[in-house]
């Protein structure tokens, strides 16, 4: 073979090297900068979904409460100035609130609210229904009329109560309880106020605050603004009492 010829395979295979080479540069340079790209993407995305991601919300109960107990203009039995505050979010329908009703509060009344050392307050939690909503709207129009009537109302109301799976609760029902228990009772005005729903407003805020507050279900209790766990045995809502009586 010619030294001419040799040269130039030796210049054709140097020239082939180097492309070799240039190419593997050039491939290397895009994988080195498609791999910053998408470590880029990711720190985005990830910063972007830290952003995206709603805070997560502070217990709203079994703790203080964010959202207060409004004690204004709710039915209590009791002293102004008992030291604790208890409060039952209830619904007339429900069967678990009678027993409340009818086992824990004379007890509650006797060793507590004829002491003044509580005061309990009722409010409204609907959640079970047209009639749920119909009885409250017509304590509401019974504590409007007459506060001090509110209690004879609220207790002949739950002893009326019936079958969860029915309709119970009517309106006939409720006036002639109202008749009964409601003195000086503005007859025209209550069946009006049952017609008309004219106390929604206030059932709506009661609903509203218990959402608020995080309420479970019904009977759900609070002792000075705090939820109490399993409250409708009278033991576990004694001892919550007695704790924050000891506070104070």
């Amino acid at each position: 073979m010619s030294s001419k010829k040799k040269e130039f395979l030796k210049a054709d295979k140097d020239l082939e090297s180097g492309n070799r080479k240039r190419r593997i540069v050039v491939f290397s340079s895009v994988i080195v900068i498609v791999l910053i790209a998408a470590v880029i993407v990711m720190i985005y995305q990830g910063q972007l979904a830290r952003e995206e991601k709603p805070q997560k919300k502070q217990a709203t109960h079994r703790t203080e409460q964010a959202t207060g107990i409004n004690y204004n203009g709710q039915p209590f039995i009791g002293s102004t100035n008992a030291p604790v505050k208890v409060v039952e979010f209830a619904d007339y329908r429900c069967p678990y609130c009678k027993q409340f009703e009818d086992n824990v509060v004379p007890q509650l009344e006797k060793n507590y609210i004829e002491t003044n050392k509580v005061s309990l307050y009722y409010i409204n939690y609907t959640i079970l229904g047209p009639g749920s909503l119909l009885a409250a709207n017509a304590a509401e129009e019974v504590f409007r009329q007459n506060p001090k009537a509110f209690w004879a109302f609220h207790d002949a109301l739950f002893k009326a109560q019936g079958d969860e799976k029915t309709e119970w609760v009517t309106k006939q029902l409720l006036t002639d309880i109202a008749k009964q228990t409601v003195p000086s009772l503005d007859l025209k005005a209550f069946q009006n106020a049952l017609d008309t729903a004219s106390n929604k407003n206030a059932v709506a805020r009661d609903n509203q605050m218990a959402e608020e507050l995080g309420v479970p279900g019904t009977p759900t209790v609070f002792v000075n603004g705090t939820m109490i766990d399993g409250a409708q045995d009278y033991a576990v809502l004694k001892q919550a009492i007695d704790q924050a009586l000891n506070k104070k």
